[in-house]
Protein backbone atom coordinates (compact mmCIF):
# COMPACT_ATOMS: atom_id res chain seq x y z
CA UNK A 1 0.00 0.00 0.00
CA UNK A 2 1.25 3.49 -0.73
CA UNK A 3 -0.93 5.17 1.94
CA UNK A 4 0.69 6.67 5.38
CA UNK A 5 -1.78 5.93 7.96
CA UNK A 6 -0.94 8.45 11.04
CA UNK A 7 -2.02 6.80 14.22
CA UNK A 8 -2.59 9.86 16.40
CA UNK A 9 -2.93 13.68 15.86
CA UNK A 10 1.13 14.44 15.92
CA UNK A 11 1.11 12.17 13.55
CA UNK A 12 -1.36 13.84 10.97
CA UNK A 13 0.02 16.98 11.46
CA UNK A 14 3.29 15.81 10.94
CA UNK A 15 2.40 14.21 7.39
CA UNK A 16 0.40 16.98 6.26
CA UNK A 17 3.08 19.48 6.46
CA UNK A 18 4.97 17.81 3.69
CA UNK A 19 2.81 19.88 1.30
CA UNK A 20 2.18 18.98 -2.60
CA UNK A 21 -0.83 17.16 -3.67
CA UNK A 22 -2.48 15.18 -0.87
CA UNK A 23 -5.66 13.26 -0.20
CA UNK A 24 -7.36 12.76 3.22
CA UNK A 25 -9.17 9.48 3.52
CA UNK A 26 -11.40 10.03 7.07
CA UNK A 27 -12.76 6.49 7.87
CA UNK A 28 -13.53 4.55 10.89
CA UNK A 29 -13.43 1.10 11.70
CA UNK A 30 -17.30 1.01 12.68
CA UNK A 31 -18.30 2.24 9.64
CA UNK A 32 -20.01 0.09 6.44
CA UNK A 33 -19.39 2.82 3.99
CA UNK A 34 -16.10 3.25 4.82
CA UNK A 35 -15.15 -0.78 4.08
CA UNK A 36 -16.67 -0.61 0.78
CA UNK A 37 -15.02 2.39 -0.94
CA UNK A 38 -11.45 1.78 1.14
CA UNK A 39 -10.43 -1.23 -1.53
CA UNK A 40 -11.19 1.50 -4.26
CA UNK A 41 -8.96 3.96 -2.23
CA UNK A 42 -6.23 1.58 -1.68
CA UNK A 43 -6.09 0.91 -5.57
CA UNK A 44 -6.06 4.60 -6.53
CA UNK A 45 -2.88 4.88 -3.75
CA UNK A 46 -1.13 2.08 -5.68
CA UNK A 47 -2.22 3.36 -9.42
CA UNK A 48 1.41 4.84 -10.65
CA UNK A 49 -0.29 7.58 -12.91
CA UNK A 50 -1.47 9.20 -9.16
CA UNK A 51 2.59 8.52 -7.94
CA UNK A 52 2.14 12.62 -7.63
CA UNK A 53 -0.42 12.99 -4.51
CA UNK A 54 0.53 11.34 -1.25
CA UNK A 55 -2.46 9.77 0.25
CA UNK A 56 -3.45 9.29 4.03
CA UNK A 57 -5.98 6.55 5.58
CA UNK A 58 -7.02 8.41 9.05
CA UNK A 59 -9.22 6.66 11.17
CA UNK A 60 -11.06 9.72 12.84
CA UNK A 61 -10.94 8.15 16.47
CA UNK A 62 -7.37 8.10 16.77
CA UNK A 63 -7.39 11.63 15.92
CA UNK A 64 -10.24 12.97 16.69
CA UNK A 65 -8.90 16.25 18.06
CA UNK A 66 -7.15 17.61 15.02
CA UNK A 67 -8.52 20.26 13.19
CA UNK A 68 -8.88 18.26 9.89
CA UNK A 69 -11.08 15.34 11.71
CA UNK A 70 -13.16 17.94 13.77
CA UNK A 71 -14.74 19.52 10.93
CA UNK A 72 -16.40 16.55 9.83
CA UNK A 73 -20.13 15.37 9.80
CA UNK A 74 -19.70 11.78 8.69
CA UNK A 75 -17.22 9.30 7.49
CA UNK A 76 -16.25 8.79 4.81
CA UNK A 77 -15.06 12.00 4.02
CA UNK A 78 -12.48 12.85 1.58
CA UNK A 79 -10.51 15.56 1.56
CA UNK A 80 -8.17 16.90 -1.45
CA UNK A 81 -5.56 19.66 0.04
CA UNK A 82 -2.95 21.40 -2.65
CA UNK A 83 -0.08 22.84 -1.14
CA UNK A 84 -1.80 23.21 2.47
CA UNK A 85 -5.02 24.75 1.03
CA UNK A 86 -7.94 22.64 0.50
CA UNK A 87 -9.20 22.11 -3.24
CA UNK A 88 -12.26 20.01 -2.73
CA UNK A 89 -13.66 18.14 -0.22
CA UNK A 90 -16.64 15.03 -0.32
CA UNK A 91 -17.90 12.94 2.15
CA UNK A 92 -19.86 9.40 0.87
CA UNK A 93 -18.55 6.07 -0.54
CA UNK A 94 -19.34 7.50 -3.83
CA UNK A 95 -16.19 5.45 -5.90
CA UNK A 96 -17.20 7.74 -9.59
CA UNK A 97 -16.53 11.11 -6.83
CA UNK A 98 -13.20 9.45 -5.77
CA UNK A 99 -12.04 8.84 -9.34
CA UNK A 100 -12.74 12.48 -10.28
CA UNK A 101 -10.76 13.85 -6.65
CA UNK A 102 -8.15 12.18 -7.26
CA UNK A 103 -8.21 13.16 -11.19
CA UNK A 104 -8.82 16.45 -10.34
CA UNK A 105 -5.58 16.61 -7.38
CA UNK A 106 -3.12 14.97 -10.58
CA UNK A 107 -4.11 18.17 -12.46
CA UNK A 108 -3.17 20.42 -10.20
Amino acid sequence: MVYAEPNNTSELTEALQGGGKQLVYLTATWCGPCRQIAPHFTKASDDAANASIKFFKVDIDKCNDHPIVKDVTGVPTFIALHNGTQIDVFSGANLTRLNTLVAKLVAA
